[in-house]
């Protein structure tokens, strides 16, 4: 009989009690308002979101296929089998870079390992576009939060 380990999450006491992170993640993935695209360890395509769908060259038959297939420029797979190694070596920090892999949309993206039980079983994709990023950077300097409490409560903050 095995016994397995306490995820990290309840033995630092990080999610509700009696909660399981699984009875909700599959809709937090799917509607994250980011693209989320999911790899396993041998870089094969598993999962995307709707809004990678929306935003990304994501397509039903890249599913079940090797990522590496859909990489338009020749330095690319080397840098992400690097990335791999890395990963496998037991870097578990994410990697976080700037790409414009369709011409003039840039994209903010970080790639994190993941693990289970200590074992590197595959990797996530999390995508930012960054005009949207820019925008609202753009919007907070100039107006503080003031725009962003508007929006939101367009009646005003509630009276204390």
């Amino acid at each position: 009989m095995t016994s397995r380990a306490e995820p990290a999450e309840v033995a630092e006491k990080r999610i509700a009690t009696d909660w399981g992170l699984d009875e909700w993640a599959d809709r937090l993935v799917e509607q994250a308002g980011v693209g989320v695209t999911i790899l396993d360890r041998h870089g094969t395509v598993m999962y995307y979101n709707k809004w990678a769908s929306e935003h990304l060259d994501r397509m039903p038959e890249y599913i079940d296929n090797d990522v590496r297939k859909r990489h338009r420029r020749a330095v690319t797979n080397p840098r992400f089998d690097a990335m791999l190694k890395l990963f496998e070596d037991g870097r578990v920090e994410p990697v976080s870079y700037v790409a414009r892999p369709y011409g003039k949309t840039t994209i903010l993206v970080t790639v994190s390992p993941i693990r289970v039980e200590g074992e590197f079983v595959g990797l996530s994709q999390i995508v930012l576009l960054k005009d949207e990023v820019q925008e609202l950077c753009a919007r907070f300097d100039t107006s503080g939060r003031d725009s962003f409490e508007r929006e939101m409560l367009p009646d005003g903050p509630p009276a204390t």
